[in-house]
């Protein structure tokens, strides 16, 4: 008799903890800017911890994976662009965006990222 209620318990337990281990989805706004005019303003919706993309003409391409920490999300990049590759991370809130900027390889372009948390 204890071995099922032991397994009644373990039972509700595991499917109560489902919803709990579910990833969360991560709405990220972009605006992209170079040499002052902006080019893109895309929409992103990826789960926490998946890897998502973007690929501008005559800008770049970044690739980016954002993770949910309470009431920020830590964003890691890998971003190619202007003859230059580079890694940087970002950590945002509801009410602070984040941005990077960076000149090409040749400093003759000035470029940013710009990043906000929609939700």
């Amino acid at each position: 008799m204890k071995l099922s209620r032991l397994l009644v318990i373990t039972f509700v337990f595991s499917i109560g903890m489902v919803p709990a281990t579910a990833q969360e989805s991560v709405r990220l706004q972009f605006e992209v800017v170079k040499d002052g005019s902006t080019v893109a303003k895309p929409e992103v919706l990826v789960n926490s911890g998946a890897p998502g993309r973007i690929e501008i003409a005559d800008v770049g391409t970044f690739a980016f994976t954002p993770i949910l920490r309470d009431s920020t999300v830590a964003i890691t990049f890998d971003i190619s662009s202007a003859g230059k590759r580079f890694q940087p991370r970002l950590t945002i809130s509801q009410n602070e965006r984040g941005t990077i900027w960076w000149t090409s390889a040749t400093s003759a372009e000035s470029f940013s990222l710009t990043v906000a948390w929609a939700r």
